[in-house]
């Protein structure tokens, strides 16, 4: 019974999304932490259960901001949020009577509104009388705010008891208040340029007379306030033209520090600057402790896992990044046995949240560390940047979190004496699962029966053994060769027992984890990242490609979680049977190690196809997995969020799997093994491809089946070795 609630529960907390219809097709604008999430029309709809909002600081301080021209909803023509900080949304009138009998037929009127986020939302919406009568027209601005915690939003949590207050006006401000269980005051403050004509609650109406062919502007500045007791409102908006200079010349200096890759392929190209941009989109932590947000909206926060995939993904376009996300992170590893947190000394956080259910510890995510692969995740991340950039002064100023988290993974990840790094859990809120897939289904029997604590991933024995042999290769620079030799015994006694316990060999394929009860029987892509761990036997890694290839595994647009002959396979469930970019990515980085340059190209031709099919060429973080031929166009997850970094990090990931890069700094060398371009690309252009303190400039070039690299500039002692 114990065993059947403990299921239930996980349930409830996997099925909250169903609360919520979808967020398909919304637009998203961003700066910092404050995200505004809107339907095409630019609205926030006032009615319940949809994911729509402005947020801060995983509050949602508007749950409903919607615009109406003389009692209707105008109708939608144009919406674009391309800009990332900004947007612009363009509407119609529908046919109305005016207030002196006149009728103003559908289609003559333009409503503009356009939208920046300079650290509030600043809005003008301009009005334009396309008739040769003076127009009366009557734009109503309705505001809500719900005050709801994202783990509310999400269907999570129950409301907490803090006080909504009724809307409060004064001459051209309008202001939402709540006053939190947790004591802190969250207002949304409104103010408009000119003043409303009139405000009932929190509508704002506006009666604007504009004359023939002219037009008429109202400017909307919303500015969110979360502050905790005793601090007074501050309300200062002298700084937000410099703040809006400011965003624009970020994301310049984004493009311009990041190498510069320039393809044959306009669409590729355009897809490749999304992805940076998508990624500056998500930065949390300016100036000085930038990492990645995991995602918006239902993860915009510190996520041990997505942040430092993310931050790997694209290293060899932009390695500060990993820089400061890894000393974010070991700012917070854990230093001591915190069950409610699922803490342990020396464990890198799973998810970090600031909100009101956060500070009143309804949910242990304070942090929360429950995620047994962001350990050595970390690791391999600080490997990978020392490889780019030979900085071993991090990996000095690092080492008591290197030698913490190498204990962590002895001392608490093997949990019975098996060998093998595992999970169980200790918090009553915390993950059943703590590998990638989280959910609590993701992981299953042949005969559908769920996993058992503990719990022993095939992705994450990889990762440690990975980190094992990357953290043994640095020891032996720093003159530690005795903890060397020791780690890379572990190592070897990993991969040997990984290979033996998880293979299965009537599939010729690897379980998805061993639980209490033996293999979890299932086929999965999550055995496939043993590709890029490179934790996989040579004489295995064949057998390993061709059945991630085969029609229930592979769909056409990429490999899936769950094969389609399984009991739990779902093409639309979490994480049984959709088809994750972020995952085909380093299954993809995996196939290059192990010289499957074809296998790659079809799968960086899927991830690239799926990417032309969603507007703006923004992968989400997931999609449907569906047979391509049974559908023309990937089918959308209904509440993906988008932007999502690790997806976002997909098509640069597997670009650099392609060129075949192998950096090594510290003995100022860049190999670039087997390198090939897939069919639609001929040529691609990297200049600023920094190694250690030198950076070179490369030209790829496909010939028939090859592909030609030529080092057209080269500045400093990097020596560059082709590995055809």
């Amino acid at each position: 019974m114990a065993y059947e609630q403990e299921f239930a529960s996980q349930a409830k907390i996997h099925e909250a999304h169903t609360v919520i219809k979808d967020i398909l097709g919304a637009l998203v604008i961003r700066d910092g932490p404050l995200t505004l999430v809107t339907a095409q029309n630019g609205d926030i709809p006032v009615r319940e259960n949809h994911g729509f909002g402005l947020y801060y600081r995983d509050c949602r301080f508007l749950s409903g901001y919607v615009l109406t021209c003389n009692g209707r909803q105008p109708i939608s023509i144009l919406s674009s949020d391309d800009k990332s900080y900004a947007g612009i949304t363009v509407l119609t009138n529908q046919r109305y009577v005016d207030r002196g009998g006149r009728t103003v037929e559908k289609e003559t009127l333009g409503i503009r509104r356009d939208r920046i986020i300079p650290g509030m939302l600043d809005e003008k919406i301009t009005v334009t009388n396309y008739n040769e009568f003076e127009a009366d027209v009557e734009l109503a601005l309705e505001f809500v705010s719900d005050f709801d915690d994202i783990f509310t939003v999400r269907g999570i949590t129950q409301p907490t008891k803090g006080r909504v207050l009724a809307p409060a006006y004064e001459p051209g401000q309008l202001t939402l208040q709540y006053i939190g269980e947790d004591g802190h005051r969250r207002n949304t403050r409104i103010t408009f340029d000119p003043a409303p004509s009139d405000v009932k609650g929190g509508i704002a109406l506006f009666r604007l007379r504009v004359g023939p062919r002219k037009r008429d502007t109202i400017g909307v500045r919303i500015y969110v306030e979360d502050m905790p007791p005793d601090v007074p409102s501050v309300l200062d908006d002298q700084h937000i033209q410099r703040r809006i200079r400011g965003i624009k010349a970020s994301y310049a200096d984004t493009m311009e520090c990041c190498s510069n890759i320039q393809t044959d392929n306009g669409i590729f190209n355009k897809i490749f600057l999304r992805s940076l941009s998508d990624l500056r989109m998500l930065y949390m932590g300016q100036p000085v402790n930038i990492f990645y947000s995991a995602g918006v909206p239902w993860y915009d926060a510190l996520f041990g896992r997505d942040s430092i995939i993310s931050a790997m993904q694209v290293i060899p376009y932009n390695p500060e990044v990993a820089r400061s996300t890894l000393k974010v992170l070991a700012g917070l590893q854990g230093g001591k046995t915190d069950d409610w947190r699922d803490e342990q000394p020396g464990k890198i956080l799973h998810e970090l949240r600031v909100g009101e259910q956060a500070n009143l510890n309804n949910i242990p995510d304070t942090p929360y560390y429950g995620s047994v692969d962001s350990t050595p995740l970390f690791l391999i991340l600080l490997a990978d940047y020392i490889d780019w950039t030979g900085d071993m002064g991090l990996f000095n100023e690092l080492q008591g979190n290197v030698d913490a988290a190498l204990r962590w993974i002895d001392a608490y990840g093997d949990l019975d004496g098996s060998g093998l790094i595992s999970y169980t859990r200790k918090s009553t809120k915390g993950l059943y699962n703590q590998c990638w897939k989280d959910s609590f289904d993701s992981i299953s029997h042949a005969d559908g029966s769920l996993a058992v604590h503990p719990i022993a991933a095939a992705e994450v024995q990889g990762y440690v053994y990975m980190a094992k042999r990357r953290m043994a290769n640095l020891f032996e620079r720093v003159g530690r060769h005795g903890d060397a030799s020791r780690l890379r015994r572990d190592a070897v006694n990993l991969r040997w027992k990984f290979n033996n316990d998880f293979w299965m060999k009537g599939e010729k394929y690897f379980a998805e984890a061993i639980d209490k009860n033996g293999q979890c029987d299932v086929v999965t892509s999550n055995p496939a990242q043993g590709l890029w761990s490179e934790i996989i036997e040579p004489q295995k890694a064949r057998m390993v490609v061709d059945r991630i290839f085969r029609e229930d595994m592979f769909s056409g647009w990429g490999i899936r979680t769950l094969s389609y002959k399984e009991k739990r396979y779902n093409p639309l469930g979490y994480h049984n049977g959709t088809i994750w970019p972020h995952d085909n990515s380093i299954i993809a980085m995996g196939l290059n190690k192990y010289g499957f340059k074809e296998e790659l190209a079809v799968l960086f031709t899927c991830m690239y196809e799926a990417a032309g099919f969603y507007p703006i060429y923004r992968l989400p973080e997931l999609f449907g997995g569906f047979q391509r031929g049974e559908y023309d166009v990937p089918i959308k997850y209904p509440v993906a969020c988008s932007p999502q970094a690790w997806s976002a990090g997909t098509i640069p990931y597997m670009l650099s799997a392609s060129l075949g890069f192998i950096p090594d700094a510290l003995n100022m060398r860049l190999t670039l093994y087997k390198p090939k371009l897939p069919p639609w690309l001929h040529t691609v252009k990297i200049s600023k491809l920094i190694v250690g303190d030198a950076y070179t400039q490369l030209e790829f070039k496909r010939e028939g089946e090859s592909t030609l690299v030529n080092v057209v500039d080269k500045r400093g002692s990097l020596e560059v070795q082709v590995v055809y």
